[in-house]
């Protein structure tokens, strides 16, 4: 049983009428019974709030409580199917949005949680989930405007993993242009044009990204001027994609610090095409470039060095492309030019021909601190060379050399050399 803190005992004293107390036995308090007090009457503070949680449609208080703890008490109770509209409007709470975000996505794990707000976190999943299921011939412009304009001060990333495709011959997906173009706000941007499950709809190319999406994709992405990070993932691209896309970026997102293009297949064509349309004025702000697995060859790989190289790349990933040892030469010799922190070869074909230009750039580059060279065909003797060279450069932290038929016994002596370059305080990271 709870006593009110607020009353004095004095004053309930005073007010308490002995004889118009029930003597009914059974009504009397029992010590021995640990559940006495769940007849006793709520206190009228609870009653109320639990007035206003039921009626929270008709009256919606929240910011009008005074104490922080009758609000917290409120947003216990209320009912999670309220509209959207409403609780994003009177509800900022931490506490209610994740309560409201693993009851609805039990097993969803949300990922760089870190200190973002879970109103932003529910938000941003519940704009991808509308947008991955929604159907072409199901397409309302405006009533997807109206969803988006309500997410829009929240969401900073969206991760599209699928889209729905048509059932018609063009196989055009959801047109994202009206979703981009109102997330004023939006950071980072991840899609992927691919279905996850097969149903009865399933026809072969319904997973191609076309023109029409790309089209329509562009037209929402120069709208978006505070946008730092774009990936497309698994989607095959043409020349003229390519250059769309470069033109858009370009043009809408001067702040733009990622560009990734994993498993695109773009090939050489693709590439020359995005750089045709690369300004001197174009991406100031690039710091990331992801190029796997895009059937790239060394000539392709040259004239992209000679594009970034003025540039303040920071991270290149070009694994799974068969650039040869001439494109990794290509490569090597630019990392002179950008402060490149990070450099990705691994699976790009490279044999023992590289050697020169891989000791040259252990001992003489002071920026790289990690390098994968890994399944490529080094010789074993180079991994001798290689040790040499690593305990000179005080910068590497990470040197992945697996699978390049350089033994175990050297490849472990490099990681302990290379583990005294590391800050203690961020080995977690690694």
């Amino acid at each position: 049983m709870k006593y009110p803190n607020t009353l004095d005992l004095n004053t309930y004293r005073a007010y308490m009428c002995a004889r118009h107390l029930n003597r009914d036995k059974t009504r009397q308090l029992d010590a021995i019974n640990l559940d006495w007090d769940l007849n006793v009457p709520e206190p009228l503070k609870v009653l109320c709030l639990k007035a206003i949680a039921d009626n929270w449609m008709t009256v919606p208080y929240f910011r009008e409580l005074p104490l922080c703890e009758d609000r917290q008490y409120l947003l216990d109770l209320l009912d999670l199917n309220f509209p959207l509209e409403t609780l994003c409007a009177r509800v900022r709470s931490d506490a209610f949005w994740k309560r409201a975000f693993h009851h609805r996505w039990r097993t969803f794990v949300p990922i760089e949680v870190g200190s973002k707000p879970w109103i932003r976190i529910y938000l941003e999943q519940h704009l991808a989930e509308l947008v991955e299921h929604l159907k072409p011939n199901e397409y309302d412009q405006e009533s997807v405007k109206r969803i988006v304009d309500l997410c829009s001060p929240f969401v900073r990333e969206l991760r599209l993993e699928r889209l729905q495709p048509s059932l018609s011959d063009n196989s055009d997906h959801v047109p994202l242009d009206a979703v981009l173009a109102n997330l004023r706000r939006l950071q980072r941007i991840s899609v992927t044009y691919d279905v996850k499950d097969v149903g009865h709809n399933f026809f072969l190319g319904c997973a191609t990204i076309t023109e029409m999406d790309v089209k329509l994709m562009t037209q929402g992405l120069e709208r978006c001027g505070e946008l730092t990070e774009f990936r497309l993932h698994s989607s095959k691209l043409e020349p003229t994609m390519m250059k769309r896309i470069s033109a858009a970026l370009g043009k809408g997102c001067p702040q733009l610090r990622t560009i990734a293009f994993p498993h695109c297949r773009c090939g050489d064509i693709g590439l020359r095409a995005f750089c045709d349309s690369i300004k001197p004025h174009s991406f100031p702000n690039i710091r990331e470039v992801v190029l796997t697995n895009n059937f790239l060859s060394p000539e392709s790989v040259q004239e992209l060095t000679w594009r970034l190289r003025h540039r303040r790349i920071e991270k290149l990933d070009l694994r799974l492309n068969p650039i040869l040892t001439e494109g990794a030469m290509f490569i090597i010799t630019s990392v002179f030019y950008m402060p490149l922190q990070e450099l990705n070869l691994s699976c790009c074909s490279i044999d023992e021909q590289i050697e020169e230009y891989l000791l040259m750039l252990i001992r003489f580059n002071d920026t790289i601190k990690r390098l994968d060279i890994s399944s490529n065909r080094l010789s074993p003797a180079m991994g001798e060379r290689l040790l040499q060279r690593v305990y000179e450069n005080k910068t590497l932290q990470q040197l992945d050399l697996r699978n390049t038929d350089i033994s175990y016994d050297v490849r472990a002596i490099i990681d302990e050399v290379i583990l005294e370059n590391r800050d203690p305080h961020s080995l977690h990271t690694w």
